[in-house]
């Protein structure tokens, strides 16, 4: 019932926006002497009509656009369109393009106050990624992640532009494959240290995303908050989590979103804590498959045996390890070959470093635990090894007061001790853990389960196996034998990644700039994607019909008054810029006729205006269907 309310206001909204346009012009040509015949909202045969000082208003079925006919904007019998009696070709040219401008004009200035009203009423509560300048995911293939870019280092200058969010680089991931400018600060979160960085990279084809492009940033920072559990007995269900916990540290890495947090969930690391020279030391070592170990035929034989009495001997099972042989007590001996992930044979002591804690063992260092378990035998080390688990660092303070948009990166860096967080990572899997220190808090071993063993509803779960389905009809249909294989690798591995299994929600921040900005802000967004569009760099897939900027303004209506009023101001603003756009059947199309005939100084024909007028009116037809098409693959995409 909501929704179909929220529905509902979203159709009045939208005529509204078309009601007051037409209003103009209907005030404007009253007011230059024009005859008005018909004020209509909505196409079609008329639901319900009534007469009003000679004016036809009516309402019709087809919501979607209105109009107010003028006399002599039609042909009348033989009479040329500038011989019909109070008709808008026989005014001045001047009093044409009034009555063309009124219309986006009133859609302009109602968008200004709608974006002064929100101004006035506090602004919105934006989520804390949107308008970041940090880092949350990096892309280890790119360029800047070999320059030493991590997640939490900053953008503040992009293309020599300041950098307000991370839809500056959607944008420039969808209309430019130049090299990039990227200016910033590497930042030190335990001594709250800032280096300046500037590099120039060149754009490549995003991984995630076919036919984008990315400079290797995957995604902004968010706060990791969690919330109450929808399932029962998930993997953080007895950690010691509670609601509004924010994830800080996870396997070694500070985590600044979900990707990253994905990241390391599968990185394929064991979390060990060793002992050399008789200290403990965290560090992360990989888990490498023990078919893809060089080892000798003793060393061989002797995993095996610790196999045996570890009961880890099932046939056809494939058993993890580390890169490096040890002895029955733990002992590290050597380092080994293997195949890594790219199929490249690495040795140990030579393995790529991308986590802060990833640590090369050495001869003589003993293993004393995994994951935070401690082992004292090659059998416990065996068994436990088997079984990934996270160790996780939150933070639990009481919610601070929301904060503005533009100090809430400082207040981010700042307002957390992240120096609290390092004695209790050097206590793990030691005797003497610090399960806590201060608003800190270690979780108790986690083991993440994968995505197939989630326990969905029937529902959820039709719905996964329908969406792999597709992608494995998709796969098939790749002439590539090498890019189906990759392809079916990519599904594989989706479906076994570990996850936690929560929802993790991000820090609401005030989000409000003078009204004039924000009319400023939307305006350039809209500039930007006609300047894409027209240029060929955004394709017209990228853009919704009537029926996306429903939903649009459905979802904004169910998250409060002051959503629903932007997007009705930006929906209005749009509005009246396309309609400027000079195009025959637009408002800008009638300025253009108006000044050309201002310049010829006599009247266009009534056949030469329709020579130039139908062919668009065929393309807005045609628009308006693809769009609609669109629309309507987006919500029904797997039926088409």
């Amino acid at each position: 019932m909501q929704t179909f309310l929220y529905i509902l206001l979203a159709i009045l909204g939208l005529n509204l926006l078309v009601f007051i346009h037409e209003l103009g012009h209907y005030i404007v040509a009253r007011r230059n002497g024009m005859r008005v015949e018909v004020f209509s909202i909505g196409f079609g045969k008329p639901l319900f009509s009534w007469m009003r000082k000679g004016v036809k208003w009516q309402v019709c079925p087809l919501f979607f656009g209105g109009y107010v006919r003028i006399a002599g904007m039609e042909k009348e019998g033989d009479l040329e369109p500038y011989e019909v009696p109070d008709g808008f070709y026989s005014k001045k040219p001047w009093a044409r393009v009034k009555v063309a401008l009124a219309g986006p004009i009133v859609n302009l200035v109602f968008a200004l106050v709608l974006f002064t009203v929100i101004w006035g009423l506090g602004g919105r509560q934006k989520p804390f990624s949107q308008f970041t300048q940090l880092i949350g995911y990096v892309d280890p293939q790119s360029e800047l992640y070999q320059s030493g870019i991590r997640p939490g280092d900053a953008i503040t200058e992009y293309n020599h532009e300041p950098f307000e969010g991370y839809k500056d680089l959607l944008y420039a991931a969808l209309v430019n494959g130049h090299p990039a400018t990227v200016e910033g600060e590497k930042i030190d979160y335990f001594t709250q240290e800032k280096i300046p960085y500037d590099y120039t990279v060149t754009p490549y084809d995003n991984p995630f995303q076919k036919g984008m492009k990315t400079i290797g940033v995957l995604a902004p920072a968010s706060y990791l908050i969690y919330e109450a559990p929808i399932y029962q007995n998930l993997p953080l269900a007895t950690s010691g989590i509670q609601p509004q916990d924010q994830i800080v540290w996870v396997n070694g890495e500070l985590i600044f979103s979900n990707e990253q947090l994905s990241k390391v969930l599968n990185s394929g690391k064991a979390l060990l804590t060793i002992e050399r020279d008789g200290h403990p030391l965290l560090g992360a070592v990989p888990r490498i498959p023990l078919g893809d170990l060089r080892m000798t035929t003793e060393e061989a034989d002797e995993i095996s045996d610790w196999k045996y009495a570890a009961d880890l001997h099932q046939k056809g099972e494939s058993y993890l390890f580390i890169p490096y042989t040890l002895s029955s007590d733990l002992y590290v001996e050597k380092g080994l070959y293997y195949i890594d992930e790219d199929s490249k044979v690495s040795r140990a002591s030579s393995s790529t470093k991308t986590s802060p804690l990833d640590l090369m063992l050495r001869p003589g260092d003993r293993i004393i635990a995994v994951d935070g378990i401690p082992v004292s035998r090659s059998t416990d080390f065996l068994k436990e090894l088997q079984t990934p688990r996270a160790q996780i660092i939150v933070k639990r303070a009481p919610e601070k007061e929301q904060g503005l948009w533009k100090t809430e990166d400082e207040a981010f860096l700042k307002t957390t001790n992240w120096e609290g967080i390092l004695p209790m990572v050097r206590s793990i899997g030691s005797p003497q853990t610090l399960a806590q220190n201060g608003n800190f808090h270690l979780l108790k071993p986690v083991t993440p389960i994968r995505l197939k063993e989630f326990p969905l509803s029937e529902k959820e779960r039709k719905k996964l196996q329908e969406t792999i389905a597709a992608s494995q009809a998709a796969i098939e249909k790749i002439s590539d034998a090498e890019e189906r294989e990759q392809a079916y690798a990519a599904l594989n591995n989706y479906q076994n990644r570990l996850i936690l299994g929560v929802s993790l929600s991000d820090r609401l921040v005030t989000y409000n700039p003078n009204p004039f900005n924000l009319f400023g802000s939307v305006f350039g967004e809209i500039a930007r994607n006609l300047t894409a569009l027209f240029s060929g760099s955004l394709g017209p897939k990228q853009f919704g019909g009537p029926i996306f900027i429903v939903q649009v303004m459905q979802q904004s209506w169910g998250l409060g008054i002051k959503e629903a009023l932007f997007w009705l101001g930006a929906i209005s603003l749009n509005l009246g810029i396309l309609n400027l756009l000079p195009i025959p059947v637009l408002d800008g199309g009638h300025i253009c006729f108006s000044l050309l005939e201002k310049i010829r100084k006599k009247p266009l024909k009534a056949k030469t205006m329709q020579r130039m007028i139908i062919p668009f009116v065929a393309l807005l037809i045609f628009v308006f269907i693809y769009l609609t098409y669109n629309d309507l693959t987006r919500i029904f995409g797997r039926f088409f």
